[in-house]
Protein backbone atom coordinates (compact mmCIF):
# COMPACT_ATOMS: atom_id res chain seq x y z
CA UNK A 1 0.00 0.00 0.00
CA UNK A 2 1.27 3.64 -0.92
CA UNK A 3 0.71 6.58 1.09
CA UNK A 4 -1.64 7.79 -1.15
CA UNK A 5 -4.14 5.08 -0.54
CA UNK A 6 -6.34 4.81 2.03
CA UNK A 7 -9.31 2.30 2.98
CA UNK A 8 -12.86 2.49 3.80
CA UNK A 9 -14.57 0.73 6.16
CA UNK A 10 -18.13 0.23 4.05
CA UNK A 11 -19.89 -3.25 3.24
CA UNK A 12 -22.84 -3.67 1.11
CA UNK A 13 -25.66 -4.54 2.94
CA UNK A 14 -26.68 -8.06 1.07
CA UNK A 15 -23.43 -10.18 1.03
CA UNK A 16 -20.98 -8.34 3.19
CA UNK A 17 -17.90 -7.81 1.17
CA UNK A 18 -16.18 -3.87 1.35
CA UNK A 19 -18.29 -1.41 -1.37
CA UNK A 20 -14.41 -0.92 -2.24
CA UNK A 21 -12.60 -3.78 -2.27
CA UNK A 22 -8.88 -2.10 -2.54
CA UNK A 23 -7.05 0.54 -0.96
CA UNK A 24 -8.20 3.88 -3.17
CA UNK A 25 -5.70 6.71 -4.42
CA UNK A 26 -5.87 10.20 -3.65
CA UNK A 27 -6.00 12.44 -6.82
CA UNK A 28 -4.16 15.45 -7.09
CA UNK A 29 -6.66 18.17 -7.78
CA UNK A 30 -7.99 20.85 -5.67
CA UNK A 31 -11.15 19.40 -6.87
CA UNK A 32 -11.37 17.80 -4.04
CA UNK A 33 -12.38 20.33 -1.58
CA UNK A 34 -15.50 21.70 -1.46
CA UNK A 35 -16.05 24.44 0.87
CA UNK A 36 -14.50 25.13 4.17
CA UNK A 37 -16.22 23.95 7.50
CA UNK A 38 -16.97 26.37 10.34
CA UNK A 39 -13.30 27.70 11.89
CA UNK A 40 -12.70 27.87 15.46
CA UNK A 41 -13.33 30.72 17.27
CA UNK A 42 -13.42 32.11 20.52
CA UNK A 43 -11.96 29.14 22.12
CA UNK A 44 -12.51 28.95 25.64
CA UNK A 45 -9.96 27.90 28.22
CA UNK A 46 -10.61 24.01 29.10
CA UNK A 47 -7.85 23.66 31.03
CA UNK A 48 -9.80 25.19 34.28
CA UNK A 49 -11.98 22.44 35.80
CA UNK A 50 -12.67 20.75 32.40
CA UNK A 51 -15.47 18.27 34.14
CA UNK A 52 -17.06 21.27 36.38
CA UNK A 53 -20.27 22.04 35.85
CA UNK A 54 -20.38 24.49 38.17
CA UNK A 55 -17.31 25.98 36.47
CA UNK A 56 -18.37 25.24 32.49
CA UNK A 57 -21.76 24.96 32.96
CA UNK A 58 -24.70 23.10 31.07
CA UNK A 59 -27.32 23.27 28.47
CA UNK A 60 -29.70 22.05 26.11
CA UNK A 61 -30.42 22.44 22.26
CA UNK A 62 -33.44 22.18 21.11
CA UNK A 63 -35.52 21.91 17.48
CA UNK A 64 -38.03 24.78 17.49
CA UNK A 65 -41.84 24.10 17.67
CA UNK A 66 -44.14 21.77 19.33
CA UNK A 67 -41.57 18.87 18.72
CA UNK A 68 -38.65 20.69 20.62
CA UNK A 69 -41.25 21.09 23.69
CA UNK A 70 -42.07 17.39 23.36
CA UNK A 71 -38.27 16.72 23.34
CA UNK A 72 -37.46 19.20 26.55
CA UNK A 73 -40.44 17.55 28.33
CA UNK A 74 -39.24 13.70 27.74
CA UNK A 75 -35.40 15.00 29.81
CA UNK A 76 -36.85 17.31 31.95
CA UNK A 77 -35.54 14.75 34.95
CA UNK A 78 -32.14 15.15 33.26
CA UNK A 79 -32.34 19.19 32.96
CA UNK A 80 -33.37 19.34 36.45
CA UNK A 81 -30.48 17.39 37.62
CA UNK A 82 -27.68 19.07 35.91
CA UNK A 83 -29.20 22.05 36.70
CA UNK A 84 -29.21 21.20 40.93
CA UNK A 85 -25.34 20.01 40.46
CA UNK A 86 -23.78 23.47 38.63
CA UNK A 87 -26.01 25.29 41.06
CA UNK A 88 -27.50 27.80 37.92
CA UNK A 89 -30.18 27.53 35.55
CA UNK A 90 -29.80 25.85 32.57
CA UNK A 91 -29.78 27.59 29.06
CA UNK A 92 -32.41 26.31 26.81
CA UNK A 93 -31.82 26.81 23.04
CA UNK A 94 -34.24 26.39 20.53
CA UNK A 95 -32.84 26.10 16.30
CA UNK A 96 -34.65 25.68 13.57
CA UNK A 97 -34.29 22.73 10.96
CA UNK A 98 -31.71 22.20 8.24
CA UNK A 99 -28.79 24.57 9.64
CA UNK A 100 -25.59 24.53 6.84
CA UNK A 101 -22.47 25.40 7.91
CA UNK A 102 -22.72 28.62 7.76
CA UNK A 103 -26.29 29.05 9.33
CA UNK A 104 -25.00 27.39 11.94
CA UNK A 105 -21.74 29.53 12.33
CA UNK A 106 -24.18 32.54 12.28
CA UNK A 107 -26.65 30.93 14.61
CA UNK A 108 -23.58 30.48 17.04
CA UNK A 109 -22.58 33.99 17.19
CA UNK A 110 -26.02 35.53 17.35
CA UNK A 111 -27.74 33.49 19.92
CA UNK A 112 -25.56 31.59 21.70
CA UNK A 113 -22.68 33.82 22.01
CA UNK A 114 -25.10 36.28 22.56
CA UNK A 115 -27.16 34.29 25.55
CA UNK A 116 -24.13 35.36 28.25
CA UNK A 117 -22.37 39.19 28.94
CA UNK A 118 -19.37 37.00 29.97
CA UNK A 119 -17.85 34.11 27.90
CA UNK A 120 -16.88 32.16 31.59
CA UNK A 121 -20.53 32.19 31.90
CA UNK A 122 -21.39 30.85 28.20
CA UNK A 123 -22.29 26.64 28.43
CA UNK A 124 -19.83 24.48 27.72
CA UNK A 125 -21.68 21.22 27.84
CA UNK A 126 -24.63 21.26 25.20
CA UNK A 127 -26.73 18.30 25.25
CA UNK A 128 -28.38 18.36 21.57
CA UNK A 129 -32.22 17.01 21.12
CA UNK A 130 -33.75 15.46 18.29
CA UNK A 131 -32.48 13.95 14.78
CA UNK A 132 -30.01 15.10 12.06
CA UNK A 133 -33.62 16.41 10.28
CA UNK A 134 -34.28 17.88 12.90
CA UNK A 135 -30.96 19.76 14.75
CA UNK A 136 -28.65 19.60 11.64
CA UNK A 137 -25.21 17.89 12.16
CA UNK A 138 -23.60 21.19 11.31
CA UNK A 139 -25.26 23.00 14.15
CA UNK A 140 -22.84 19.92 16.33
CA UNK A 141 -20.08 20.52 14.78
CA UNK A 142 -20.08 24.11 15.21
CA UNK A 143 -20.55 24.19 18.65
CA UNK A 144 -18.37 20.99 18.99
CA UNK A 145 -15.52 23.50 18.38
CA UNK A 146 -15.46 25.21 21.42
CA UNK A 147 -17.79 22.76 23.67
CA UNK A 148 -18.63 19.92 24.76
CA UNK A 149 -21.46 19.00 22.97
CA UNK A 150 -23.52 15.28 22.37
CA UNK A 151 -26.65 14.43 21.02
CA UNK A 152 -29.46 12.24 21.83
CA UNK A 153 -31.71 11.06 18.97
CA UNK A 154 -34.37 8.02 19.38
CA UNK A 155 -37.30 7.23 16.96
CA UNK A 156 -39.50 7.03 19.99
CA UNK A 157 -40.43 9.37 22.84
CA UNK A 158 -40.16 7.29 25.58
CA UNK A 159 -36.41 6.78 24.81
CA UNK A 160 -35.46 9.90 25.63
CA UNK A 161 -36.83 9.30 29.09
CA UNK A 162 -35.37 5.83 29.28
CA UNK A 163 -31.91 6.96 28.61
CA UNK A 164 -32.19 9.96 31.42
CA UNK A 165 -33.34 7.26 33.91
CA UNK A 166 -30.49 4.66 33.06
CA UNK A 167 -28.02 7.51 32.98
CA UNK A 168 -29.57 9.20 36.21
CA UNK A 169 -29.25 5.95 38.04
CA UNK A 170 -25.37 5.57 37.28
CA UNK A 171 -24.87 8.56 38.60
CA UNK A 172 -26.37 7.33 41.92
CA UNK A 173 -23.97 4.38 41.83
CA UNK A 174 -20.98 5.10 40.85
CA UNK A 175 -18.26 2.89 39.37
CA UNK A 176 -14.67 3.23 40.11
CA UNK A 177 -13.32 1.00 37.90
CA UNK A 178 -14.02 -0.29 34.26
CA UNK A 179 -12.65 -2.04 31.50
CA UNK A 180 -10.67 -1.12 28.10
CA UNK A 181 -11.56 -3.01 25.11
CA UNK A 182 -9.99 -2.77 21.93
CA UNK A 183 -11.68 -5.06 19.14
CA UNK A 184 -10.70 -5.54 15.22
CA UNK A 185 -13.09 -7.48 12.81
CA UNK A 186 -10.65 -9.48 10.68
CA UNK A 187 -12.66 -10.46 7.81
CA UNK A 188 -10.01 -10.37 5.57
CA UNK A 189 -10.46 -7.42 3.54
CA UNK A 190 -7.82 -4.40 2.91
CA UNK A 191 -9.55 -1.68 5.25
CA UNK A 192 -9.82 -3.90 8.18
CA UNK A 193 -6.48 -5.49 8.09
CA UNK A 194 -4.79 -1.53 7.57
CA UNK A 195 -6.68 -0.55 10.76
CA UNK A 196 -5.95 -3.44 13.00
CA UNK A 197 -1.91 -3.54 11.86
CA UNK A 198 -2.61 0.59 12.01
CA UNK A 199 -4.69 1.67 14.65
CA UNK A 200 -6.20 -1.05 16.79
CA UNK A 201 -2.65 -3.18 17.74
CA UNK A 202 -0.96 0.08 18.39
CA UNK A 203 -3.47 1.44 20.43
CA UNK A 204 -3.16 -1.53 22.86
CA UNK A 205 0.27 -1.32 22.56
CA UNK A 206 0.42 2.53 23.84
CA UNK A 207 -1.82 1.76 26.52
CA UNK A 208 0.12 -1.21 28.12
CA UNK A 209 2.78 1.19 28.15
CA UNK A 210 1.07 3.63 30.09
CA UNK A 211 0.16 1.05 32.22
CA UNK A 212 2.79 -0.55 33.11
CA UNK A 213 4.89 3.17 33.49
CA UNK A 214 2.11 3.86 36.30
CA UNK A 215 -1.36 2.39 36.65
CA UNK A 216 -3.24 5.73 37.01
CA UNK A 217 -1.87 6.85 33.56
CA UNK A 218 -3.86 4.18 32.33
CA UNK A 219 -6.05 2.20 35.19
CA UNK A 220 -8.04 -0.08 33.27
CA UNK A 221 -6.46 -3.75 31.94
CA UNK A 222 -6.13 -3.13 28.11
CA UNK A 223 -7.88 -6.27 26.46
CA UNK A 224 -7.45 -6.71 22.84
CA UNK A 225 -9.94 -9.12 20.61
CA UNK A 226 -10.83 -10.53 17.62
CA UNK A 227 -10.10 -13.86 16.03
CA UNK A 228 -9.19 -15.15 12.48
CA UNK A 229 -12.61 -16.19 11.69
CA UNK A 230 -15.08 -12.89 13.03
CA UNK A 231 -18.11 -14.10 14.99
CA UNK A 232 -21.55 -11.60 16.19
CA UNK A 233 -21.97 -14.07 19.21
CA UNK A 234 -18.48 -13.88 20.23
CA UNK A 235 -18.86 -9.92 20.00
CA UNK A 236 -21.68 -10.10 22.04
CA UNK A 237 -20.46 -12.31 25.00
CA UNK A 238 -17.29 -9.74 24.68
CA UNK A 239 -20.04 -6.65 25.24
CA UNK A 240 -21.83 -8.15 27.71
CA UNK A 241 -19.72 -6.64 31.04
CA UNK A 242 -19.23 -2.90 31.43
CA UNK A 243 -16.25 -1.29 29.96
CA UNK A 244 -14.98 1.18 27.27
CA UNK A 245 -14.53 0.09 23.93
CA UNK A 246 -13.06 0.49 20.49
CA UNK A 247 -13.85 -1.71 17.57
CA UNK A 248 -13.15 -1.16 13.87
CA UNK A 249 -14.91 -3.03 11.17
CA UNK A 250 -16.84 -2.23 8.26
CA UNK A 251 -20.33 -0.58 8.87
CA UNK A 252 -22.96 -1.68 6.29
CA UNK A 253 -23.84 0.26 3.16
CA UNK A 254 -26.52 -0.24 0.73
CA UNK A 255 -26.36 -3.68 -0.75
CA UNK A 256 -26.04 -4.20 -4.79
CA UNK A 257 -29.48 -3.51 -5.48
CA UNK A 258 -29.55 -0.45 -3.35
CA UNK A 259 -32.14 0.24 -0.31
CA UNK A 260 -35.71 -0.96 -1.13
CA UNK A 261 -37.08 1.13 0.87
CA UNK A 262 -36.21 4.46 3.18
CA UNK A 263 -37.14 2.68 6.54
CA UNK A 264 -35.16 -0.50 5.05
CA UNK A 265 -31.72 2.07 4.98
CA UNK A 266 -32.34 3.26 8.41
CA UNK A 267 -32.64 0.06 10.01
CA UNK A 268 -29.79 -1.39 8.44
CA UNK A 269 -27.53 1.36 7.60
CA UNK A 270 -23.97 1.67 10.24
CA UNK A 271 -24.75 -1.92 11.67
CA UNK A 272 -21.38 -3.48 12.15
CA UNK A 273 -20.02 -6.06 9.52
CA UNK A 274 -18.58 -9.63 10.15
CA UNK A 275 -17.40 -10.21 6.66
CA UNK A 276 -19.35 -12.01 4.09
CA UNK A 277 -19.74 -15.33 6.34
CA UNK A 278 -21.99 -13.89 9.15
CA UNK A 279 -24.89 -11.49 9.74
CA UNK A 280 -24.18 -8.11 10.47
CA UNK A 281 -24.65 -6.65 13.75
CA UNK A 282 -27.83 -4.85 14.17
CA UNK A 283 -29.42 -2.70 16.80
CA UNK A 284 -32.10 -4.71 16.98
CA UNK A 285 -29.69 -7.61 18.18
CA UNK A 286 -28.18 -5.46 20.94
CA UNK A 287 -31.65 -3.26 22.09
CA UNK A 288 -32.26 -5.20 25.35
CA UNK A 289 -29.11 -7.63 25.59
CA UNK A 290 -26.45 -6.68 28.36
CA UNK A 291 -24.14 -4.09 26.36
CA UNK A 292 -21.21 -2.31 27.86
CA UNK A 293 -23.87 -1.03 30.26
CA UNK A 294 -22.90 2.23 31.75
CA UNK A 295 -20.07 2.12 29.27
CA UNK A 296 -18.74 3.87 26.03
CA UNK A 297 -18.68 2.35 22.76
CA UNK A 298 -16.36 4.34 20.05
CA UNK A 299 -17.47 2.68 16.98
CA UNK A 300 -14.84 3.08 13.56
CA UNK A 301 -17.10 2.30 10.57
CA UNK A 302 -19.14 3.64 7.97
CA UNK A 303 -22.17 5.47 9.11
CA UNK A 304 -21.56 3.77 12.44
CA UNK A 305 -23.03 7.29 14.11
CA UNK A 306 -25.10 8.60 11.07
CA UNK A 307 -26.01 8.98 7.38
CA UNK A 308 -25.85 12.84 5.85
CA UNK A 309 -28.11 13.99 3.29
CA UNK A 310 -24.89 14.30 1.29
CA UNK A 311 -21.65 12.93 1.96
CA UNK A 312 -18.73 15.40 2.01
CA UNK A 313 -17.04 13.54 -0.24
CA UNK A 314 -19.40 13.16 -3.36
CA UNK A 315 -17.62 16.06 -5.43
CA UNK A 316 -13.95 13.79 -4.43
CA UNK A 317 -15.53 10.45 -5.10
CA UNK A 318 -16.72 12.28 -8.53
CA UNK A 319 -13.58 13.08 -9.55
CA UNK A 320 -12.24 9.79 -8.79
CA UNK A 321 -14.82 8.48 -11.06
CA UNK A 322 -14.13 10.57 -13.43
CA UNK A 323 -10.65 9.93 -13.65
CA UNK A 324 -11.17 6.03 -13.83
CA UNK A 325 -8.84 5.57 -10.02
CA UNK A 326 -12.25 4.12 -8.37
CA UNK A 327 -14.47 2.10 -11.13
CA UNK A 328 -17.66 1.42 -9.37
CA UNK A 329 -16.85 3.18 -6.23
CA UNK A 330 -19.49 6.39 -6.65
CA UNK A 331 -22.28 3.87 -7.38
CA UNK A 332 -21.46 2.04 -4.53
CA UNK A 333 -21.26 5.12 -2.02
CA UNK A 334 -23.95 7.20 -3.54
CA UNK A 335 -26.61 4.19 -3.05
CA UNK A 336 -26.04 4.03 0.76
CA UNK A 337 -26.85 7.96 0.80
CA UNK A 338 -30.42 8.89 1.75
CA UNK A 339 -32.17 9.82 -1.85
CA UNK A 340 -32.93 13.06 -2.98
CA UNK A 341 -34.95 15.64 -0.57
CA UNK A 342 -34.65 12.11 2.06
CA UNK A 343 -33.04 13.32 5.48
CA UNK A 344 -30.11 12.21 7.18
CA UNK A 345 -30.59 10.63 10.12
CA UNK A 346 -28.45 8.74 13.06
CA UNK A 347 -27.56 4.92 12.71
CA UNK A 348 -30.21 2.27 14.37
CA UNK A 349 -27.52 0.88 16.16
CA UNK A 350 -26.26 3.44 18.68
CA UNK A 351 -30.05 4.35 19.05
CA UNK A 352 -30.54 0.95 19.92
CA UNK A 353 -27.94 0.66 22.64
CA UNK A 354 -28.48 4.44 24.31
CA UNK A 355 -32.17 3.25 25.22
CA UNK A 356 -31.09 -0.07 26.52
CA UNK A 357 -31.24 0.23 29.99
CA UNK A 358 -28.32 -2.20 30.08
CA UNK A 359 -26.44 -0.50 27.67
CA UNK A 360 -23.68 2.64 27.45
CA UNK A 361 -24.13 5.57 28.47
CA UNK A 362 -22.37 7.43 25.39
CA UNK A 363 -21.36 6.27 21.96
CA UNK A 364 -19.02 7.92 19.19
CA UNK A 365 -19.07 7.04 15.46
CA UNK A 366 -18.79 8.02 12.19
CA UNK A 367 -21.62 10.60 10.62
CA UNK A 368 -20.35 9.92 7.02
CA UNK A 369 -18.12 7.59 5.24
CA UNK A 370 -15.02 6.74 7.61
CA UNK A 371 -11.33 6.44 6.16
CA UNK A 372 -8.01 5.58 7.29
CA UNK A 373 -7.03 9.11 7.61
CA UNK A 374 -7.70 10.04 11.06
CA UNK A 375 -5.24 7.38 12.67
CA UNK A 376 -2.60 7.53 9.38
CA UNK A 377 -1.60 10.89 8.28
CA UNK A 378 0.19 10.75 4.71
CA UNK A 379 0.32 14.75 4.36
CA UNK A 380 3.64 15.33 5.47
CA UNK A 381 5.44 13.34 2.69
CA UNK A 382 5.53 10.61 4.71
CA UNK A 383 3.23 8.01 7.31
CA UNK A 384 2.89 9.18 10.62
CA UNK A 385 0.62 7.01 12.88
CA UNK A 386 -1.93 8.80 15.13
CA UNK A 387 -2.45 6.68 17.63
CA UNK A 388 -2.46 8.80 20.89
CA UNK A 389 -5.31 10.65 19.98
CA UNK A 390 -7.47 7.53 20.06
CA UNK A 391 -5.74 6.42 23.30
CA UNK A 392 -6.16 9.69 24.39
CA UNK A 393 -9.95 9.29 24.47
CA UNK A 394 -9.83 5.70 25.79
CA UNK A 395 -7.82 7.15 28.73
CA UNK A 396 -10.08 9.75 29.40
CA UNK A 397 -13.05 7.69 29.97
CA UNK A 398 -11.45 5.13 32.14
CA UNK A 399 -9.66 7.62 34.01
CA UNK A 400 -13.21 9.47 35.17
CA UNK A 401 -13.55 12.44 32.41
CA UNK A 402 -16.59 13.66 31.56
CA UNK A 403 -17.41 11.57 27.81
CA UNK A 404 -18.01 15.09 26.41
CA UNK A 405 -14.02 15.79 27.65
CA UNK A 406 -13.21 12.19 26.29
CA UNK A 407 -14.33 12.87 22.95
CA UNK A 408 -12.77 16.50 22.90
CA UNK A 409 -9.44 14.85 22.89
CA UNK A 410 -9.96 13.52 19.97
CA UNK A 411 -12.15 16.28 18.13
CA UNK A 412 -9.74 19.02 18.75
CA UNK A 413 -7.45 17.51 16.05
CA UNK A 414 -10.06 18.60 13.54
CA UNK A 415 -9.54 22.38 14.85
CA UNK A 416 -5.72 22.29 14.79
CA UNK A 417 -6.10 20.51 11.18
CA UNK A 418 -8.80 22.69 9.80
CA UNK A 419 -6.42 25.83 10.81
CA UNK A 420 -3.15 23.99 8.64
CA UNK A 421 -5.42 23.82 6.14
CA UNK A 422 -6.86 27.22 5.97
CA UNK A 423 -3.09 28.40 6.37
CA UNK A 424 -2.16 26.13 3.67
CA UNK A 425 -4.88 27.77 1.32
CA UNK A 426 -3.11 30.81 1.83
CA UNK A 427 0.28 30.24 1.00
CA UNK A 428 1.18 30.87 -2.83
CA UNK A 429 2.44 27.27 -4.66
CA UNK A 430 1.13 24.96 -2.47
CA UNK A 431 1.53 21.66 -3.01
CA UNK A 432 -2.21 20.43 -4.28
CA UNK A 433 -1.06 16.58 -3.20
CA UNK A 434 -0.65 18.03 0.08
CA UNK A 435 -3.98 19.90 0.19
CA UNK A 436 -6.18 16.95 -0.99
CA UNK A 437 -4.32 14.33 1.76
CA UNK A 438 -5.28 17.43 4.12
CA UNK A 439 -8.34 17.88 3.16
CA UNK A 440 -9.31 13.88 3.62
CA UNK A 441 -7.90 14.41 7.16
CA UNK A 442 -9.98 16.97 8.04
CA UNK A 443 -13.06 15.49 6.60
CA UNK A 444 -12.34 12.30 8.20
CA UNK A 445 -11.41 13.93 11.92
CA UNK A 446 -14.86 15.91 11.48
CA UNK A 447 -16.99 12.64 11.10
CA UNK A 448 -16.78 12.03 14.65
CA UNK A 449 -20.18 12.31 16.40
CA UNK A 450 -20.22 12.19 20.32
CA UNK A 451 -24.07 10.74 21.00
CA UNK A 452 -25.14 10.71 24.89
CA UNK A 453 -24.82 13.46 26.85
CA UNK A 454 -21.39 15.12 27.33
CA UNK A 455 -21.32 15.50 31.11
CA UNK A 456 -21.95 11.36 31.37
CA UNK A 457 -19.22 9.72 33.31
CA UNK A 458 -18.19 5.88 32.91
CA UNK A 459 -16.45 5.88 36.20
CA UNK A 460 -15.93 8.22 39.00
CA UNK A 461 -12.88 10.08 39.46
CA UNK A 462 -10.73 8.76 42.45
CA UNK A 463 -10.66 12.16 45.51
CA UNK A 464 -7.50 14.33 44.40
CA UNK A 465 -4.77 13.33 47.15
CA UNK A 466 -4.32 15.98 49.68
CA UNK A 467 -1.51 17.78 49.72
CA UNK A 468 1.22 17.12 51.78
CA UNK A 469 2.92 19.14 54.84
CA UNK A 470 6.54 19.00 55.49
CA UNK A 471 6.88 19.25 59.30
CA UNK A 472 8.43 22.24 60.45
CA UNK A 473 11.18 21.63 63.47
CA UNK A 474 10.54 24.17 66.59
CA UNK A 475 12.72 22.97 68.67
CA UNK A 476 14.04 25.61 70.20
CA UNK A 477 10.35 26.60 70.80
CA UNK A 478 8.85 23.80 71.88
CA UNK A 479 11.10 21.94 74.12
CA UNK A 480 12.10 19.11 71.04
CA UNK A 481 8.84 19.12 70.01
CA UNK A 482 8.58 18.55 66.05
CA UNK A 483 4.93 20.18 64.96
CA UNK A 484 2.85 20.74 61.71
CA UNK A 485 2.38 24.24 60.73
CA UNK A 486 -1.40 24.98 61.16
CA UNK A 487 -3.25 24.28 57.36
CA UNK A 488 -5.04 27.18 55.18
CA UNK A 489 -7.10 26.14 52.68
CA UNK A 490 -7.78 28.43 49.46
CA UNK A 491 -11.37 28.41 49.28
CA UNK A 492 -12.54 27.65 45.35
CA UNK A 493 -14.57 30.01 43.87
CA UNK A 494 -18.26 30.67 44.83
CA UNK A 495 -19.44 29.02 41.65
CA UNK A 496 -17.86 25.80 42.18
CA UNK A 497 -18.73 26.10 46.07
CA UNK A 498 -22.48 26.54 45.26
CA UNK A 499 -22.45 24.01 42.88
CA UNK A 500 -21.66 21.46 45.34
CA UNK A 501 -24.19 23.13 48.00
CA UNK A 502 -26.95 21.92 45.36
CA UNK A 503 -25.66 18.67 45.66
CA UNK A 504 -25.69 18.32 48.86
CA UNK A 505 -29.05 20.10 48.84
CA UNK A 506 -30.27 17.47 46.69
CA UNK A 507 -28.52 14.28 47.76
CA UNK A 508 -26.83 13.46 44.75
CA UNK A 509 -23.59 13.70 46.29
CA UNK A 510 -21.81 12.95 49.61
CA UNK A 511 -19.99 15.25 51.60
CA UNK A 512 -16.85 14.10 51.33
CA UNK A 513 -16.24 12.93 47.81
CA UNK A 514 -17.18 16.49 47.23
CA UNK A 515 -14.69 18.28 49.61
CA UNK A 516 -12.11 16.14 47.99
CA UNK A 517 -12.73 17.50 44.75
CA UNK A 518 -12.99 20.96 45.88
CA UNK A 519 -9.55 20.61 48.14
CA UNK A 520 -11.04 20.91 51.15
CA UNK A 521 -11.94 18.84 54.68
CA UNK A 522 -15.30 17.31 55.12
CA UNK A 523 -15.39 19.62 58.20
CA UNK A 524 -14.48 22.50 56.37
CA UNK A 525 -16.93 22.05 53.58
CA UNK A 526 -19.61 21.38 55.97
CA UNK A 527 -19.43 24.20 58.29
CA UNK A 528 -19.22 26.46 54.61
CA UNK A 529 -22.68 24.83 53.80
CA UNK A 530 -24.51 25.03 56.94
CA UNK A 531 -23.13 28.86 56.73
CA UNK A 532 -24.66 29.32 53.25
CA UNK A 533 -28.06 28.14 54.22
CA UNK A 534 -28.39 29.88 57.15
CA UNK A 535 -27.81 32.70 55.17
CA UNK A 536 -30.13 31.77 52.87
CA UNK A 537 -33.20 31.42 55.08
CA UNK A 538 -32.35 34.21 57.19
CA UNK A 539 -32.62 36.03 53.88
CA UNK A 540 -36.41 34.85 53.43
CA UNK A 541 -37.64 34.18 56.40
CA UNK A 542 -40.49 36.42 57.21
Amino acid sequence: MTDDASGLLLAHADDRSPALAATVPLVTTRKQAPAKLPDPDNLADYHNHPNDLGVQRWAVIAPEGPAGDALLAQVAPLIAAREAQQGAKAHRFRVPPGLNADEASRWKRTVYHASERSTKLLPRYQLILGDLDQVSYDVQVAQAVEGFVGRLAFDRPADYAAYCDKLLAAERAPRTRTRALFHSVRDGTAATDLGRKALVRPCVELARELRAGAVDDFPAEPLESGGDEPDPDEFIDLVRDPGVLLSLSHGVGAPRGGWKTPAAQRAGQGAMSFGRDAEALRGQALALAPCLPGGLWFMFACFGAGTPATSKYLKWLRVLADAGEAPGSLDAVLASLPPAGSPPFVAALPKAVLANPRGPLAFIGHHDLAWSYSFREVDLGRTLLQTARFVDVVTAAVTGDRVGVAFDKLFRWFASINTDLATLDDSDGADPLRRARMWMLRQDLAGFMLLGDPAARVVTPAPAPAAARAPVDLANFFGGMTVLPPTVETLPTIERLESAFAQLLTGTATTTRLAAELGLSAARLDELFKKYRAAGRAAIKP
